[in-house]
């Protein structure tokens, strides 16, 4: 990295200056999987051996920096340039075996040293999608992102590249969105370009979940009545246990339901009783999705089989405390 290779006929004077690798943006802290389910599927699973490959990731990839985290010992801190980056690395751990947590992702934020104002990441993000999407990418961009449209150019094929300044924070969910508003059809890049006063508060709408307050296999009987309060995320089969987010809720707020529970059997048979269930399949999110679409209260539980969601603090009565205190 940063060597400069030249011909032994016509070799250069000096040396090209190495342009400085773009500083990590996002930071996320990894730790060992502390959930009931602990240890069944993986075999790694203590934090000392998730810290180790964490710090070893490093000899190869230089624009990764790995810490202590100074509030956990038992957590590692790892600082990236953004959601791709950081949910590769977590698809190779869980691949290598691992099973791990990881807490809700921060923007790096720092003060400055003249003004004493904080200061925050920005990017220039450029966007190339069909004409008929342009509208959809600036409303997504310059609306709570934050984001200045700079230039936008329309070519005779039908594409338009669109060239924004965002913050960073307001980058954090962006891509599966706009994949999804643009059915596919948009190509987004962003560079980091300078650290600049922060822009105030970025309004995220949390949407409800449906937490489990069950421990056991998820039935089809059970999730037929959950699935008329908002859309699954596990099928009839999938384990579950309680403070798991099995679900979003249609309504703001936290809804605790019971998945696992079976069809009552008895001797009578009715039409009404007998009627066959169906449920619409699971909405199942990737790592980078989960990201940046968990709250502050959750965290990710990864392991070599499963991606699952579920709240930090898994006991229900401690959750309702801590609410209310604050």
């Amino acid at each position: 990295v940063g060597d400069t290779i030249t011909s032994t006929s016509n070799p250069v004077p000096c040396a090209i200056d190495t342009p400085p690798l773009n500083p990590p943006t996002l930071s996320m802290e990894f730790g060992a999987n502390t959930g009931p389910l602990s240890g069944q599927e993986g075999t790694l699973i203590s934090s000392s051996k998730v810290r180790e490959r964490l710090f070893s990731e490093t000899d190869n990839n230089v624009t990764l920096t790995v810490s202590t985290s100074e509030t956990d010992a038992e957590k590692t801190v790892v600082n990236a340039r953004g959601e791709l980056q950081l949910g590769i690395l977590i698809e190779q751990m869980r691949r290598e075996g691992f099973e791990l947590s990881i807490l809700p992702p921060k923007i790096i934020m720092s003060t400055c040293p003249n003004t004493g104002k904080k200061i925050e990441p920005y990017e220039e993000v450029t966007v190339d999608t069909d004409s008929e999407y342009s509208g959809t990418v600036v409303n997504a961009l310059t609306g709570s992102r934050k984001g200045v449209l700079l230039q936008m150019h329309e070519s005779s094929d039908g594409k338009t590249r669109l060239i924004f300044e965002v913050p960073s924070r307001g980058l954090l969910g962006f891509s599966s969105e706009i994949a999804s508003a643009t059915r596919g059809n948009a190509v987004v890049n962003h560079l980091f370009l300078e650290n600049r006063e922060s822009s105030g508060n970025i309004i995220r709408q949390e949407k409800g979940r449906l937490v489990s307050n069950a421990l056991g296999k998820a039935s089809l009987y059970a999730l037929a009545n959950v699935a008329e309060r908002g859309d699954l995320f596990v099928a009839p089969g999938d384990v579950v246990y309680p403070g798991m987010v099995i679900g979003e809720c249609s309504r703001t707020g936290d809804l605790e339901v019971n998945a696992v529970k079976a069809k009552e059997t008895t001797n009578m048979r009715t039409t009404a009783k007998d009627e066959k269930l169906y449920i619409p399949p699971p909405k199942r999110m990737t790592v980078e999705e989960l990201i940046s679409y968990m709250n502050d209260d959750e965290q990710i539980e990864v392991t070599p089989k499963s991606v699952r969601l579920r709240k930090a603090e898994l006991d229900s009565g401690a959750r309702q405390r801590l609410a209310r205190s604050r």
